[in-house]
């Protein structure tokens, strides 16, 4: 298979012959019968699994964190992954240290995984209905099983509930043990940069706890760790929280996405390479985090902004997790659409909005009318075709008709598949 990098360098080259994509999607999407995470029967799903064929990691994407129906395909999905194709790992866009270090930590017995994962994956996940038989059931119950299914996290954002509680502490031994702690300049600083932690982590919890003040101590402390873990070539997880929280202090808020993207990329890499060196992971991320190529977009047009462009479109996991060869070849990443219904996030209930229709030349409306879902491989285009870069109209990455948000492009370079909901429902809080 051409390596996907080669791809990228096509985004923006007009394909000499093509077969129309209209064509391909019509003739090439298949039936998936049902979303029933409780069936063992995924003969429905043997396309999904030929389409990924070896790839060691597979992303699963969605286009808000509130798609309900969209928890439940991801979750069949996962079954499907972990018990046909081998993949045992399971990493959450959620806190790199508390959902990696917590997770080894924790005696695995059904009742304390339940506790943990509520605890530690974010909400709009772990307070879902749609998630319920996944997190409370199906991946504790795995553990009486010879075939358990282990959860890892990979964002920068460091501050659910084992963060909260063990980082800081964890922290302060690491620093003392490598010698990293005597390099700064006093006693004092050094306690005024691990309050700057704690107070940045309580944050997001108890607004407050992170003063102005505390600003300079954690910026000038995290470079002086930094700066020391890379003289010992630390290749420990510790360097990877280290940056994850340098990633989560920066203001612009695109800046902050790109340096958070960008730390999110490297983390699953650290899993892949040190944590989890020999599994297969599944990747549970929004679509937004898992396109690649996007460093190859158009920078602006006439139909979008640049920076509103670089917020939504450009410098990605997946694109930054792809850059590195290897990892193109063993990566299938797998967006989600949809065509109507509803959305809306736990956090922000009771906010529930219906979704935009599809424009009348989307690829929602090629997707045959009696499939309620429904997987399309992109594979075989790109690859018949030499990875034709014209562009068309999805909603995607959220539930937003391009052009009206984000210029239109070529999606088939964006994402290797895509699963397809025609009614999606808005998830809603387990009780």
């Amino acid at each position: 298979m051409k390596l996907l990098s080669t791809a990228a360098c096509l985004l923006l080259c007009a394909p000499a012959f093509a077969q129309d994509i209209r064509s391909y999607v019509t003739a090439n999407t298949v039936r998936v019968a049902t979303l029933d995470a409780a069936s063992d029967d995924y003969a429905d799903l043997a396309p999904v699994g030929q389409a990924i064929g070896e790839a060691r990691v597979v992303m699963l994407g969605e286009q808000d964190h509130g798609d309900g129906t969209a928890f439940r395909a991801k979750t069949r999905l996962v079954k499907y992954l972990h018990e046909r194709k081998g993949f045992t790992v399971l990493a959450f866009e959620s806190d790199f240290y508390g959902l990696t270090t917590g997770w080894a930590q924790l005696a695995k017995q059904p009742d304390s995984i339940r506790h943990f994962l509520q605890q530690n994956i974010f909400n709009n996940w772990s307070r879902s209905a749609d998630c319920r038989y996944l997190l409370q059931q199906y991946i504790p119950q795995s553990f009486q099983t010879s075939n358990p299914l282990n959860v890892s996290g990979f964002d920068s954002q460091l501050y659910l509930q084992y963060s909260n509680t063990h980082l800081k502490k964890d922290l302060d031994a690491y620093l003392t043990g490598q010698g990293i702690a005597s390099k700064f300049p006093s006693v004092a600083a050094y306690q005024a940069f691990l309050e700057a932690v704690e107070g940045r982590i309580a944050e997001q919890g108890k607004p407050g706890s992170f003063r102005p003040s505390m600003q300079k101590a954690l910026e000038d402390g995290l470079q002086l760790v930094s700066q020391a873990q890379l003289a010992a070539v630390d290749t420990s997880a510790w360097r990877r929280v280290v940056e994850s929280l340098r990633s989560f202090m920066v203001p612009d808020r695109v800046a902050a996405e790109e340096a958070r993207d960008k730390a999110m990329a490297d983390n699953l890499t650290f899993l892949l390479t040190h944590q989890y060196k020999d599994a297969k992971i599944i990747v549970w991320a929004a679509n937004q985090h898992i396109m690649k190529h996007t460093d190859q977009l158009p920078s602006q047009s006439k139909v979008s902004k640049g920076k509103d462009f670089d917020l939504i479109m450009r410098h990605k996991m997946g694109t930054y997790f792809v850059q590195d060869p290897q990892w193109a070849r063993q990566t299938y990443v797998l967006g989600l659409a949809s065509y109507q219904g509803t959305a809306g996030r736990l956090d922000t209930a009771p906010y529930t909005y219906p979704l935009q229709i599809p424009d009348k030349n989307g690829l929602e409306t090629w997707v045959p009318a009696s499939m309620a879902y429904a997987f399309l491989d992109f594979t075989p285009y790109n690859q018949q075709f030499n990875y034709p870069a014209t562009p068309f109209l999805l909603k995607s990455p959220s539930h937003y008709t391009v052009p009206a948000r984000v210029a239109p492009i070529a999606w088939n370079l964006v994402y290797d598949g895509l699963f397809f909901i025609r009614d999606m429902q808005a998830t809603t809080k387990s009780e």
